[in-house]
């Protein structure tokens, strides 16, 4: 395994504090306005709130962040580290048992509540004697930010922390189960970053900030990289107000989950028109205007790079940007591994691939095809939970991923499927349902689809047309039962779907359908709509409208 040299995230923070102090780091939207924080200002109120932190909780103590992403959101986890603690990211669209799950389970000593819209539903999941310190916004009977700040003195020293020491425990968003406590180490973080700077030729960039915190892939490729590399984070103030955020902060490196690539790309082919801009893309001179002005509209005109993680990006949804000429590259990376393993670049890069190892990173596959992982951002384990950490990490200190892939001879990885996702039919057949999904998905440009059949004679699909705007159903139908022909075709006998389920539902985290991460629980949509699908499985019709 090879080593690169490695700064502690703080040391880089402090840094950057000194020699480019008067330098925007942090930005947050407020209507049309924008509140930017240079990196001594940062600094400053990191430095207050951290003195407090320190003289307020033991040491070590675990502190809890729930909260949208905002600026306070990396000061309060700036603060935590510089005062010694250990940080406990909830996610904010987690409902009040999750919630209370968390707080218990990490025995958090101080909860920061910050940017969230239904913290009145919420705050009965927080006991009432656990201090808590609010920001972004007013929270009655919560002692703020400001007032910390504004009664507190400057840490005057520098901590670095020891690579090995605990510095977060983040929970995982559960696909599902419940939630388990991954213990990161300063090393993981620091690691993550140099690497991902050597393999990509990361400078000093402009970020944009969207996808939960909480989660490690935002936290890792947003919040911790622009700390090691002096990078730009501006935030958006909200879904309503995304693409006008977006459009004005231009980003030059930009992660999305596949969810937010389709809905790009169903933006655009519904705005132009699907077949009007494909021909408009097949002529020369046109071709060029119609992608940069594309391009501007999503604010990605300016981005060096731009990454698609958390799930399997269509090959379709790739095809549609690459005409755009926008190369999205695909990465591969888990809670447990700090979100690092495989990535892919605009030079290196094949399609259905996440791409080749990234430097410190070694990846082999079992057997059974299983992918295992080993590199310096594996987890040190879950938290209170040894037996299931030695289920999951073997002697050799390989993580055994749950995932199943293969790796050609260029070394580039491709997942084909999960050992849970995989389900038999009655027939005594296995069927691998993530494959069929990236190839019907795209095509049906539905708001989210999912493959089931565990016991059925055959497999049947089930898609939420919520927010779909179709103006004829019966030209809808006949188009999707044309797809699904044309999908069937391709597939082995005892994969093709029987039935095509349309339901107008939104899948939410709320309803527990769909993760904070913007990924499918098979499971509960399964048990959600297992009544829908027993009766209409028998039915003569191939597409359903329930």
């Amino acid at each position: 395994m090879s080593q690169l040299s490695l700064e502690p995230t703080l040391k880089a923070f402090y840094h950057w504090e000194t020699v480019a102090s008067e330098q925007v780091f942090l930005r947050q939207p407020f209507g049309n306005d924008w509140k930017e924080y240079t990196w001594h200002e940062v600094g400053q109120q990191v430095r207050k709130m951290a003195q407090y932190l320190k003289t307020s909780l033991p040491p070590k103590s675990k502190v809890a962040i729930l909260s949208l992403n905002c600026s306070h959101w990396i000061m309060a986890d700036l603060a935590i580290m510089m005062a010694g603690h250990i940080s406990v990211p909830i996610y904010p669209t987690a409902g009040k048992e999750t919630i209370a799950t968390i707080l218990e389970h990490s025995e958090s000593k101080l909860l920061f509540v910050g940017k969230l819209p239904d913290w009145a539903a919420k705050k009965e999941a927080v006991a009432n004697d656990l201090p808590k310190i609010g920001f972004y916004q007013p929270h009655s009977g919560i002692k703020e930010w400001d007032e910390v700040i504004a009664e507190t003195e400057p840490m005057s020293e520098s901590p670095i922390p020891d690579l090995d020491e605990l510095a977060t425990i983040v929970y995982t968003s559960g696909t599902t189960g419940i939630p388990k406590g991954v213990m990161i180490d300063y090393r993981a973080l620091s690691n993550g970053a140099a690497a991902a700077a050597q393999f990509v030729d990361i400078g000093q960039e402009r970020a944009f900030s969207y996808l939960p915190l909480a989660h490690c892939a935002e936290r890792e490729l947003t919040e911790i990289i622009s700390i090691h590399t002096g990078s730009v984070i501006s935030f958006t103030e909200s879904l309503d107000r995304f693409q006008e955020n977006i459009v004005s902060v231009r980003p030059t490196i930009f992660f999305g989950v596949p969810r937010i690539w389709l809905k790009f790309q169903q933006g655009i082919e519904d705005k132009v028109g699907k077949r009007k801009l494909w021909l408009l893309l097949k002529l020369p001179i046109i071709k060029n205007i119609i992608r940069k002005k594309v391009l501007e509209g999503l604010g990605l005109d300016q981005a060096k790079i731009v990454l698609s993680g958390a799930a399997a990006l269509p090959k379709a949804t790739m095809d549609f940007f690459d005409s755009l000429g926008l190369q999205i590259c695909e990465a591969y990376g888990l809670t447990e591994t700090m979100a690092f393993s495989h990535a892919s670049k605009p030079s290196c890069r094949k399609k259905g691939s996440v791409g080749v190892t990234m430097p410190t990173a070694e990846a082999v596959l079992a057997e059974s095809g299983e992918i295992l992982l080993r590199s310096p951002c594996l987890m040190k384990g879950y938290y209170k939970e040894p037996i299931k950490t030695s289920e999951v990490i073997d002697e050799e200190g390989y993580f055994h991923t749950g995932d199943i892939g293969s790796i050609d001879n260029d070394g580039f990885l491709f997942i084909t499927g999960r050992v849970k996702d995989i389900f038999k039919t009655s027939k005594g057949k296995y069927v691998s349902p993530a494959p069929i999904e990236a190839k019907l998905e795209p095509e049906l440009g539905v708001e989210h689809l999912c493959v089931i059949g565990d016991g059925m004679p055959s497999p049947v699909a089930v898609a939420s047309i919520h927010n779909k705007t179709i103006k004829d159903r019966a030209a809808f139908t006949q188009e999707s039962e044309q797809t699904l022909q044309k999908l069937n075709n391709q597939l082995e006998k005892h994969e093709r779907l029987s039935k095509l389920i349309f339901v107008d539902e939104a899948w939410t985290t709320e309803n527990g359908l769909i993760t904070p991460t913007l990924k499918v629980r098979r499971q509960q949509v399964e048990k959600h709509y297992q009544s829908i699908v027993e009766k209409h499985y028998k039915k003569q019709e191939v597409v359903i409208w329930d």
